[in-house]
């Protein structure tokens, strides 16, 4: 089933039942990428399956101005416990890269950055070429927005690209295409479909008086709160000098 099929589904429905109702296609397909993750996160955590794995043969590693190694994620990543969205990472160590037949030769372990110190203080977990580690950065590397994942252990090895696979979820900043398929078991997508109507249809409700606009530029009676201040009871100084 497709995004447009969807999407304009939901947009009909609700211009029938609000004929005030002006949700434009971009805030639907918005919603229903919103919806369909979440869908996709619950569906993945009961089932454990792997309809949701995307594989990338050739990502190429970069270094940072610190001389950190890493590769910048291809496509936005389910965020489960313990890094489950990274299924696994892997390189050849006889060529650096991921050709040759023996692409599965050394894996990368996952770790946080917060646990990085801790691998070095034990000889058996150290970071080397052979028992490489990764941790993910999601959010900012120096005040630059990024996506990566730094890799440990690759500081004396030069590898020019890694194998990876992922549970990817929808980037709604992707979708361009309203005719390509909705990744989402057919299963599935009444359920979207009924979320994203109860969204709209709770937006539709809200009192318009509830919501400020900044129309309104009336001041507020003081009256009332003249005459409390009024028939307010007199202090102890002012009884006495009375």
């Amino acid at each position: 089933m497709t995004y447009r099929y969807v999407a304009y589904d939901i947009q009909k429905n609700l211009y029938a039942s609000y004929d005030d109702a002006d949700f434009t296609i971009n805030q639907v397909l918005y919603w229903v990428s919103v919806f369909a993750n979440k869908l996709r996160l619950q569906h993945q955590l009961a089932t454990n399956s792997d309809l949701f794995t995307s594989t990338f043969s050739s990502v190429k590693v970069s270094e940072d101005s610190k001389s950190r190694k890493y590769i910048d994620l291809p496509v936005q990543v389910m965020d489960l416990p313990n890094n489950g969205g990274i299924i696994y990472i892997t390189y050849n160590e006889e060529t650096c890269g991921c050709a040759g037949p023996a692409f599965a030769q050394v894996w990368f372990q996952g770790t946080s950055v917060g646990s990085v110190q801790n691998l070095y203080m034990d000889e058996y977990t150290t970071p080397s070429s052979k028992n490489p580690y990764f941790y993910r950065v999601g959010h900012r590397a120096d005040s630059v927005d990024v996506n990566r994942l730094y890799l440990l252990g690759l500081e004396c090895v030069k590898v020019e690209d890694v194998e990876i696979a992922v549970k990817s979820s929808i980037d709604p900043r992707q979708i361009c295409d309203l005719d390509a398929e909705l990744p989402l078991p057919d299963a599935l997508v009444q359920d979207l479909i009924t979320a994203v109507l109860q969204l709209g249809k709770f937006i539709m409700m809200v009192p318009e008086e509830t919501t400020n606009d900044g129309a309104d530029t009336t001041e507020p009676s003081t009256a009332m709160y003249a005459n409390r201040a009024a028939n307010l009871p007199k202090n102890t100084q002012q009884q006495q000098q009375q």
